[in-house]
């Protein structure tokens, strides 16, 4: 059975990190049947810093039924890109002429260094993390990056394979023209004609490699579709409620919305001028937020006293946050009646 997944996104700065995190540790203590798992997709993962614990590239243990992780983007990358060199290598070295060229070796690692990999395809292999956990975690809390980036992640299954394959193919059309234009000029005529079944399987190699990452980009989306739910993280001003807004607009084909997180909000009796015309603004753009979302669970959270850092004060935020709800309201949250 998959995963229920819960992707928290939003403007950068507003506490998202915190709130995903809080929210995996809340669920993890209501349940403790449950395994639960959190993920970090921001290339600037700081789950460490939240967590006050040494967070990496391989799973951590942080409660008893609560594991963390921030993958290295660039490692799963490497990796790919690595066996699909040495396949395209043994490829192109197969044909008599283009072994002769001496730079080739460097042409081809240059084209396909993990440097060199267009950010959506990166970001698909990245993703790929969550098909790796699906079938050991319960749920799954994915810490988004700012909605800019979070979108592009978003966008990478539907075209992961073309840009992939477009690379592929211009970096070997530049070799195999460079041969063309070696084979008018030699008499000799030294790249002959024909394709050996050595050449045809280890292109249908690399073929399988691109397909293969097609075949997982589809099951990605299947899981986006049927058992992802989005919330966003926001705070009561103004640019982060217009950019919700506009996430909204452009997430909706891709992920449902199931709730939003209104953070950062002064508690009521603050003795402070400044703090008093903050409140007045926030409770300005916190009625805006309720109207334009209406239809969606809306949950408020107001400012901890000390900053929320570790263990406890994860319980602590997540219990302001998130209240008498139980471990399956929080997963589905229930809409409200309009």
């Amino acid at each position: 059975m998959a995963p229920d997944i819960l992707i928290f996104g939003g403007k950068g700065g507003v506490g998202k990190s915190t709130t995903s995190t809080a929210t995996a540790v809340h669920l993890a203590r209501l349940d403790p049947s449950k395994k639960i798992f959190i993920i970090s997709f921001d290339i600037a993962h700081n789950l460490s810093d939240i967590f006050s614990v040494d967070i990496g590239d391989k799973i951590v243990q942080v409660l008893p039924n609560l594991w963390a992780m921030e993958p290295d983007a660039e490692r799963y990358t490497e990796e790919f890109v690595h066996d699909f060199v040495v396949k395209a290598k043994k490829l192109a070295l197969d044909m008599p002429l283009v072994k002769r060229l001496t730079n080739l070796d460097a042409y081809i690692e240059e084209s396909f260094s993990a440097a060199s990999i267009p950010l959506a395809v990166k970001n698909s292999i990245f993703f790929d993390e969550v098909l790796e956990k699906e079938n050991e975690f319960d749920v799954i809390v994915i810490d988004m990056p700012p909605t800019g980036n979070m979108i592009s992640i978003f966008e990478v299954p539907k075209t992961t394979m073309q840009v992939f394959l477009k690379t592929t193919l211009e970096t070997m059309d530049n070799v195999l023209e460079f041969v063309s234009t070696m084979r008018k000029m030699n008499p000799l005529n030294w790249f002959r004609p024909g394709t050996s079944e050595k050449r045809k399987n280890m292109a249908a190699e690399l073929l399988g490699m691109l397909k293969e990452l097609d075949r997982r980009n589809d099951r990605i989306m299947k899981l986006l579709k049927n058992n992802s739910s989005l919330r966003f993280v926001t705070i009561a001003e103004r640019p982060s409620y217009e950019e919700i807004r506009r996430a909204n607009d452009m997430t909706k084909k891709y992920v449902r919305l199931d709730g939003i997180v209104i953070n950062k909000i002064n508690p009521e009796g603050l003795d402070c001028q400044f703090c008093e015309k903050e409140s007045v603004y926030q409770k300005k753009y916190i009625a805006l937020i309720e109207d334009y979302f209406k239809g969606q669970k809306i949950w408020k959270s107001y400012r901890m006293d000390e900053e929320v850092i570790g263990l406890q004060q994860l319980q602590q935020f997540g219990e302001r946050v998130y209240k008498d709800d139980d471990f399956n309201s929080i997963i589905h949250p229930a809409k409200p009646v309009t």
